[in-house]
């Protein structure tokens, strides 16, 4: 790769636009993951021998098991025209709302878990005493829960990011790769490589690489300092 191929993909505003959605979208739907994240986390704390934590906690797990052409033809199916044609002829489907909300389904479980995981660390006398003092399972939770584990957040968060910026099969079933409107880094490339525009497909390949390094080092960076003041 020289200067000319990185000068020419920096001058393709398809490029640029394929950044941004992916960065935008992956940072709204990485907050919505941490806090429908946290909302599990209060089940998994109070209400773990529910048949509702159950069920919720087997929804979780199956995004990470399914195939994401199956995940992406539900999620169309769930949010077409069909259910949602009262928002447009495409429903939720084929827009930049759809791009968060395939980044959410398969970024979701990656917080859930880390929160999760996090929870099981707390000593239960701690929660005992407090809801011994009067303090309600929502007071509990705010007051002791979340504080504990913030430093998790940031995992949770950064863990779900990274997830978003590497999705692809299930963006482009479900969003679409409409360039400026809800084309990725990932759908960039696999445009570049059928029109055979490889230099472009492989200088893009690289940012995203570097992308996802720079992922990996501050959750390492921040799993290092987490373990340091433990």
């Amino acid at each position: 790769m020289d200067m000319n191929e990185i000068v020419g993909i920096l001058k393709d505003k398809y490029f640029l636009y394929s950044i941004r959605n992916t960065l935008l979208a992956g940072l709204i739907a990485s907050i919505i993951s941490i806090v429908f994240a946290l909302g599990f986390g209060y089940y998994h704390l109070f209400f773990k021998n529910t048949f509702f934590y159950r069920f919720i906690n087997v929804i979780n797990e199956l995004p990470v098991v399914l195939p994401h052409t199956v995940a992406g033809l539900a999620l169309l199916l769930a949010f077409g025209r069909n259910t949602f044609g009262f928002i447009s002829n495409t429903g939720l489907a084929f827009s930049f709302g759809a791009l968060i909300i395939g980044m959410v389904f398969v970024s979701y479980p990656f917080a859930a878990r880390t929160i999760s995981t996090s929870i099981n660390l707390i000593d239960e006398n701690i929660i005992n005493v407090a809801r011994t003092l009067g303090d309600s399972p929502q007071e509990v939770y705010i007051k002791i829960v979340i504080p504990y584990i913030k430093k998790s957040l940031v995992s949770a968060f950064l863990l779900s990011f990274s997830r978003t910026i590497s999705e692809f099969a299930v963006l482009m079933i479900f969003a679409g790769n409409m360039p400026r409107k809800t084309q990725v880094i990932s759908s960039y490339v696999f445009t570049k490589i059928e029109e055979g525009e490889i230099e472009l497909a492989i200088t893009a390949s690289i940012f995203s690489l570097v992308l996802s390094l720079i992922l990996i080092f501050l959750m390492n960076f921040i799993e290092g300092r987490n373990k340091k003041n433990a």
